[in-house]
């Protein structure tokens, strides 16, 4: 399906945190989701444990998955002291003795699941982890609020790097309709070099996902448009999903 392993993004955490880090608001929005369903929580696809940790500091009891061992390793040294731990594993196959009262994904990283058979495996491991009543939370982009026509190079932002350095961030991107898979390249230039780097994310729209949710048994609560919880419209960039087992 594709002609990488989808991992090229996640080589250098230090870096990735510099560029990803601070979304105050969405940290914020899981953690009240995380308090008033109290248990432990799983966050599947958890990288460096940028949201992960936020709750942990918070006193929440968290278990974060992902399948790169870079990224494990710098969120293990951030959470030193902290009540979390870190597992490397495919959340699609991940298996556990624990029953979490909250599982969730964030940074776009259900999109990462690229065909039928990768959503219902990620799924399923969910609703086999999910104590009875138990609550999965999750955000994608939304096709129907999203530009997904082919670009050639364009400039998409800046971020300032381990060494103080200014980072421009450029991109392209190619979108099959027939799979619904967008083909990113991100290219960054660092002033003494440029780097690029490919991902892969597949686009599903809501009434597709609601199906998708609803057969694998979850009762959908919440679609919020953004992290104010702004009720879902069919422009939204984002789709905020917050189901029940």
């Amino acid at each position: 399906m594709i002609e990488h392993d989808n991992l090229e993004e996640y080589q250098d955490p230090v870096n990735y945190d510099l560029e990803f880090g601070g979304e105050e608001d969405k940290y914020q929005f899981y953690l009240e989701l995380a308090r008033s369903n109290p248990g432990e929580v799983l966050e599947l696809a958890c990288g460096t444990g940028l949201t992960t940790i936020q709750l942990a500091k918070a006193g929440i009891k968290m278990t974060g998955v992902d399948i790169s061992s870079v990224m494990l390793a710098h969120a293990r040294l951030k959470a030193e002291g902290l009540p979390v731990t870190f597992i490397e594993s495919d959340a699609r196959t991940f298996e556990s003795d624990k029953r979490f009262a909250m599982i969730y994904l964030t940074g776009n990283a259900f999109q990462a699941f690229l065909s039928d058979q990768d959503q219902i495996g990620l799924l399923a491991t969910v609703h086999k982890h999910l104590q009875p009543g138990g609550i999965v939370a999750f955000e994608t982009r939304n096709p129907k609020g999203t530009e997904l026509a082919d670009e050639e190079e364009t400039g998409w932002g800046s971020f300032i790097d381990k060494d103080g350095n200014i980072v421009k961030v450029s991109g392209t991107q190619r979108y099959d309709a027939s799979r619904q898979i967008m083909h990113w390249v991100t290219i960054r230039d660092w002033g003494n070099k440029r780097t690029t780097s490919r991902i892969s994310c597949r686009f599903t729209d809501q009434d597709a996902l609601n199906s998708l949710l609803t057969r694998q048994g979850f009762r959908i609560e919440h679609q919020y448009a953004d992290w104010d919880k702004t009720p879902f419209y069919p422009s939204a960039s984002s789709i905020i999903s917050v189901c029940r087992k």
